[in-house]
């Protein structure tokens, strides 16, 4: 099998590390790499290099490799696109589509909940890299991993 690479975009406080985390425990933490892209707006450059670095060696070793974060297509796109596009068919694309109010939330189910004006300086609406991105909209953790796990399970077998 073929590696798969998983993108799970969105603003922050949506739940993307929530559903990779589940995501790894599913698929079994041996199988996945997790690549987790943390909000600063410092050191872009070095950031992306290193989303590379760990992208690649991770599909070299790993049957799966989750890139998590906020990744703003202005500041991210080239570069994820280049991900995308090297993985071919075996790749999967989530924007986590949730309105600045569920996100407020979900905010508020954190340990350590980002301050409400920091949220709304961070905040980018809609900003899903193309049309085939799939959008996750109004759901939760379980039911995100089952959607991703089905589309998975739906990808060519080459």
């Amino acid at each position: 099998m073929d590696p798969v690479l998983i993108v799970l975009r969105g603003n922050a406080a949506t739940g993307k590390t929530s559903v990779a985390s589940s995501l790894q425990k599913r698929l079994g933490t041996t199988n996945v790499i997790l690549v987790q892209q943390d909000i600063t707006e410092e050191h872009t450059d070095t950031q992306t290099q290193v989303i590379q670095k760990l992208v690649n060696y991770g599909k070299k070793h790993f049957h799966y490799v989750i890139l998590d974060g906020v990744l703003p297509k202005k500041t991210y796109g080239k570069m994820l696109q280049e991900l995308i596009d090297d993985f071919g068919s075996q790749q999967l694309v989530y924007y986590f589509n949730d309105s600045f109010e569920q996100t407020l939330e979900y905010n508020e189910q954190k340990i350590q909940p980002h301050d409400i004006d920091k949220l709304k300086s961070w905040w980018i609406e809609s900003d899903v890299l193309s049309d085939s991105d799939v959008k996750l909209e109004n759901g939760g953790i379980e039911q995100y991993s089952d959607q991703i796990i089905d589309d998975i399970n739906d990808l060519p077998l080459f």
